[in-house]
Parts: C-alpha cells; sequence; structure tokens
C-alpha cells in the first residue's frame, strides 16, 4: 500500500512512477486516469469534467515551475468561478484560453492540507452520471474551501483575467 501525498489515499502499490507534474502517487494518479476516461467516454458525466480536473489538480498541485504554477492557477481560477460564481464547468476551456491571453505571471502558492476530503476514489464509487456530478461538484466545493488562505489571490487574479464579476 502507498500512501498518496496529495489527498492521503491509501491504495495497492502498482508499476508505474508516480507523475512528475503532481503532487500524488502513481495509484492515485492511475485512478484519476479512470476517471477521466469515463468523464470523456460517458456523455452524461461530460458537463462537470472540468470540475474533475480542477479538483483533483488542487488536490495534487505540482511543483514550482512555470507550467506547474500556470496548470494550478488555471484550475483553481475556475474552480473559483465555478463554486463561488455558478459558471458552467464546460467553459473550461474558453475560460483558460482568456486567462492566459495576456501571458499572466502566475506565482506559487503554498498548497493547503488537503488530505481528510473526497477523492478520486469517492469519485469513482459513483452508481450512475447523477451521483457522479453531485460528488464531483462537492469534491469541487471541498477543495476550494480548502484553498481559503489564497482565495483573494485567485479572485484577483480570475479579475485581472477577465474583468470585474
Amino acid at each position: 500500500m502507498t500512501a498518496c501525498p496529495g489527498c492521503g489515499l491509501d491504495l495497492p502499490d502498482v508499476d508505474a512512477d508516480p507523475p512528475a507534474e503532481r503532487d500524488a502517487s502513481a495509484a492515485c494518479f492511475a485512478r484519476y486516469g479512470e476517471l477521466l476516461a469515463r468523464s470523456y467516454g460517458i456523455a452524461e458525466y461530460r458537463p462537470v469534467h472540468q470540475l474533475v480536473v480542477d479538483a483533483y489538480v488542487a488536490q495534487h498541485p505540482g511543483g514550482t515551475s512555470r507550467r506547474e504554477v500556470q496548470t494550478t492557477a488555471l484550475c483553481l481560477m475556475t474552480l473559483c468561478l465555478a463554486v463561488e460564481d455558478g459558471v458552467d464547468p464546460r467553459r473550461g476551456p474558453e475560460l483558460h484560453k482568456k486567462m492566459v491571453a495576456d501571458r499572466p505571471d502566475f506565482h506559487w502558492l503554498a498548497p493547503p492540507r488537503r488530505d481528510g476530503l473526497l477523492t478520486v476514489e469517492d469519485v469513482l464509487a459513483a452508481a450512475d452520471a447523477s451521483e457522479h456530478q453531485r460528488l464531483v461538484w462537492a469534491w469541487a466545493r471541498e477543495l476550494w474551501r480548502a484553498w481559503e488562505p489564497h482565495h483573494a489571490t485567485i479572485r484577483a487574479w480570475n479579475t485581472h483575467a477577465l474583468g470585474p464579476a
């Protein structure tokens, strides 16, 4: 068994290396791959796909390289918009393009504690699309609350990129 450094989830070891760009165990990242396959492959699961990505990245942020900082920032920004403002998660790709249009200089945010929250495993247990969507929204809300020390910064990034709400 291996405990995931991002979410604390204990899973059986898998024959793979942990992802370089995420603070995740190889086993947790493999379960995320299963969730992504479900999200891409079943139309009824797709409306919350962006929240799946945002929640996982927020729970397993990467390192301090420009790429990893930008990925985490964008996911936190769309998580904020969805959870706080009710923005449809399906707008994520469109919003990400706007968020990086003027090549912002995001900075690394020290991750909060992220264990003890819902995980990819909880979402994978959903029996149907309705339960999947409910669990993904709950996961997204928990992760957004966990990042509360950085809410002002993330909101400022959104305002800079997208204008006032």
